[in-house]
């Protein structure tokens, strides 16, 4: 059996099994908990979750945030992921994701869109994302909460963001494997 240590990050695999990235489900590793005025961030570097910023005053997560392993954006860094969790998990956590769609945008000009996932169900407990399949499927407030976090947090740290019409999971989730693509190309 082989051992894998927890700080290497970029040795997780995207799809935690074949069966399950058929149906849509990757990994996510949190690096900033809800709740949090905080950003955290993965330092590649020494292989930990680090503080990265202060979020602008008012703003708090809303939900967990972290990245999609083994992917590599536009801007360079893993595919980013808001996991939609009635409570917040903690740094470092791994969680089975399903894709939902993504929230298309650019930050200074440099596309970063942001993943936005839910747990995928999970035998005796029923979570409110459960009926969820795709971002059609969001309440429209709650929708609309998650662009002005994501946008307003980031234009507080004084980036330029526009925001573009948001994917559909099959949509997104051929974006996930074209990241994929991209991270093992790099990797090479």
């Amino acid at each position: 059996m082989k051992t894998l240590n927890a700080t290497h990050y970029e040795s997780i695999p995207t799809y935690p099994s074949k069966d399950e990235r058929r149906r849509g489900a990757v990994h996510g590793i949190i690096e900033t908990p809800q709740g949090s005025t905080y950003k955290y961030a993965l330092d590649n570097e020494h292989g930990i979750i680090a503080l990265k910023a202060v979020l602008p005053e008012g703003y708090r997560w809303p939900f967990d945030y972290g990245f999609i392993p083994q992917t590599l954006g536009d801007d360079g860094d893993p595919l980013d992921l808001l996991m939609l969790l009635a409570d917040g998990t903690f740094s470092g956590c791994m969680v089975k994701a399903r894709i939902l769609g993504a929230i298309r945008l650019s930050k200074n000009g440099v596309e970063n869109d942001r993943f936005i996932g839910a747990p995928v169900p999970m035998p005796g407990r029923t979570l409110f994302t459960d009926e969820y399949e795709t971002l059609s499927d969001l309440p429209q407030n709650l929708r609309r909460q998650i662009e002005d976090f994501l946008c307003g947090y980031s234009e507080g740290e004084g980036n330029k963001i526009e925001l573009h019409p948001a994917v559909e999971s099959s949509e997104a989730r051929e974006l996930v494997e074209h990241s994929r693509k991209a991270f093992r190309k790099k990797a090479a």
